[in-house]
């Protein structure tokens, strides 16, 4: 593999299951079950609050896939989406922000990185056990007048990018896949992706080219006209934008933020945009890049 070339897979899924170790893992499996959902106040009527129970996990590394049947929330979703999931024993009364994944007529998918306490305790759910949910929530993305999407993922901001993939593919729209990751390490993630059409980077060139994903959408050169969807850290978002905005380009991305409720009553996840500040749980996640402000201008 040439460390200054994309490193450019075909194939429909890249990687294995793989433990912390580097081993196999098995995939486990349970039948669906549900609880009882209710409309959740604040949250729009496609919002629900459940139980949902864990029928399958699967490791890549120091990442978590967890597959949670929740009909009632899988059958609403869309691409770009959230969930409130909350944390299992009781210790922390807030719920945790997820991007869906992916999502069946009976299961929705998480991508779990263990950034602090609450999050290490989901990525190491089992299966069987129930976890609270709310959802689905936001904003998701448009898909509709797409001729080539190009998504560009950045770390475990490739979360949502599968969910769009699938939307996109389904409607006969040609999928290209650019996505950055810190190192090898980091690009475990892609075990958890099928894509079809995949370049990577990794900024200290363990795997495909050395470099940013901006860099690598100068190698790839999409083709026009292509709409762009992107998540992961805010730089790498403005980087991006920019980078159509000189193509002449659109897209939309979504944005992380910290939340409290996940329906707007907290205020605790407002962005400054073009059209005044907005709330990322409700208004978002998911904006257009003509709407977004880039970090200089925010300061």
């Amino acid at each position: 593999m040439d460390a200054d070339s994309p490193l450019r897979d075909s194939s429909s899924h890249m990687g294995s299951p793989e433990t912390a170790s580097g081993q196999p893992d098995s995939r486990h499996s349970a039948s669906p079950e549900e609880g009882t959902g209710a409309s959740r106040q604040g949250a729009g009527p496609r919002a629900r609050e459940l139980q949902g129970r864990v029928v399958a996990v699967r490791h890549y590394g120091t990442y978590t896939l967890v597959s949670v049947a929740a009909p009632q929330i899988a059958q609403r979703a869309r691409p770009g989406q959230f969930v409130m999931v909350g944390v299992p024993g009781g210790a922390f009364p807030l719920r945790r922000p997820f991007s869906i994944h992916s999502a069946t007529n009976s299961d929705i998918r998480l991508l779990i990185e263990p950034r602090g306490r609450g999050s290490a305790l989901l990525a190491e759910v089992v299966v069987g056990e129930r976890l609270d949910l709310a959802g689905p929530l936001g904003n998701g993305f448009p898909l509709t007048d797409v001729s080539t999407a190009v998504l560009v993922g950045g770390g475990i901001g490739v979360a949502p990018l599968q969910f769009v993939a699938e939307a996109l593919r389904a409607d006969g729209v040609p999928v290209l896949a650019a996505l950055g990751f810190r190192d090898a390490g980091q690009a475990r993630l892609l075990g958890a992706l099928t894509l079809d059409d995949t370049w990577i980077a990794t900024e200290d060139g363990s795997l495909g080219r050395h470099g940013t994903v901006v860099a690598l959408l100068d190698a790839i050169k999409p083709p026009a006209p292509a709409t762009l969807y992107t998540c992961g850290p805010r730089p790498m978002i403005d980087a991006v934008v920019a980078w159509a905005a000189a193509h002449r380009l659109a897209g939309f991305a979504s944005l992380e933020a910290h939340m409290a409720c996940g329906t707007g009553a907290c205020q605790g996840c407002v962005v400054a945009t073009r059209s005044g500040y907005r709330r990322v749980c409700v208004d978002g996640p998911v904006f257009a890049f003509a709407d977004l402000v880039p970090s200089e201008a925010r300061e």
